[in-house]
């Protein structure tokens, strides 16, 4: 027999075994469970949802872009913006820029205490006319709108903080519940919180994901994939595992753990994923 044929008869034959193997499964409806509508999806029966995309309602303001988005306002005359500094995308002649820290001792807390920025950036249109400006996160994010008059003290992750309409809005800082949240919840020293009324807006990295927790219901999330919950929440941390688990799991020593009652805004690429994920590439010599 020519053995130069054996291969080829070798892969024929696994060949029809995979195809003996596959026939049965032919006709199996493999998609069928997923047109039921009395049954429910893994990410509903988790209780998160997805925030839909948003539609602009004739409101002044419009999110557009997909993965990087773009916050595009529009000032009425005597409207300002506030917003982290850099955010700013483009501006016209007839909005003033100027810069606040909202009190020193203030500001230096947020700074040292709760990575924050030292200053807010306003932009008042000092004109009698309708002005356009746009605002951007510092890396490429979502931005997520959030109802102040709803959610007011709603407690957010360092830097999560985008921009906010008018001057209604206030910060503060608020101390985690334990000292081993406050060491090890990677969320620092002090909690970041919004006050007031209007909208504000978070930027978010990946895919946002939200839930309303009930009261005593408990969350294990990694600690960079909190977004922001309201005051309610109480935000602790747990060991990541086994000590195997907590060495070799990849999601350091602890996990934040959140309990209810309250929302909670999820994110998927946080900045310290994506900042790791690139400095990896970049110490691979990846171009």
């Amino acid at each position: 027999m020519d053995e130069t044929l054996l291969p080829l008869r070798a892969d024929e034959e696994i060949g029809n075994r995979q195809r003996r193997t596959f026939i049965p499964h032919q006709n199996v409806p493999i998609q069928a469970v997923m047109v039921d509508d009395n049954v429910r999806g893994p990410l509903e029966s988790s209780g998160f949802r997805i925030p839909p995309p948003f539609r602009w309602d004739g409101g002044q303001w419009e999110i557009v872009g997909t993965d990087s988005q773009i916050l595009v306002v529009t000032l009425q005359g005597g409207e300002e913006v506030m917003c982290e500094p850099g955010a700013m995308l483009h501006t016209v002649p007839g909005i003033e820029s100027d810069i606040s820290s909202g009190g020193t001792m203030l500001g230096l807390r947020r700074c040292c205490c709760a990575g924050e920025s030292f200053f807010r950036i306003h932009y008042l249109n000092r004109t009698m006319q309708a002005q356009t400006m746009t605002v951007t996160p510092p890396f490429p994010a979502k931005v997520i709108p959030v109802d102040l008059n709803r959610y007011s003290g709603l407690v957010m992750k360092r830097r999560a903080y985008l921009a906010s309409i008018g001057r209604n809005v206030e910060f503060g800082l608020k101390r985690p519940s334990t000292v081993g949240t406050a060491l090890c919840g990677g969320q620092g020293l002090l909690l970041p919180t919004i006050y007031g009324t209007g909208v504000a807006f978070l930027n978010a990295g990946g895919t946002v994901m939200e839930r309303e927790l009930a009261p005593g219901e408990v969350l294990l999330v990694d600690k960079h994939a909190l977004v922001a919950c309201e005051s309610t929440v109480d935000i602790g941390v747990a060991a990541a595992g086994s000590c195997l688990m907590m060495f070799c799991g990849g999601m350091g020593l602890f996990v934040l753990q959140l309990t209810g009652p309250g929302l909670v805004l999820l994110q998927s690429m946080a900045f310290e994923r994506a900042a790791a994920a690139y400095c990896a590439g970049q110490g691979r010599g990846g171009g």
